[in-house]
């Protein structure tokens, strides 16, 4: 069996995380959340990719542990 892998380097990404508290206070400190934090993610930009040709030995290797 013949598997790539493709490893991201470094990159940055543009997102709007929103959460709601209570009071002012509250958020400037983040705590005591009224909810989970929404994150909408925009735009990705990759520096650097590194993509690998793996043979069936290394697959079994990686995934067994062995």
């Amino acid at each position: 069996m013949k598997m790539a892998i493709k490893k991201i380097k470094s990159g940055e990404a543009v997102f709007i995380s929103e959460q709601t508290f209570e009071t002012v206070e509250d958020a400037m400190s983040e705590t005591n959340p009224k909810q989970d934090p929404e994150i909408v993610i925009q735009e990705v930009k990759i520096n650097s990719t590194k993509i690998k040709n793996v043979i069936e030995e290394e697959v079994k290797k990686n995934v067994l542990g062995q």
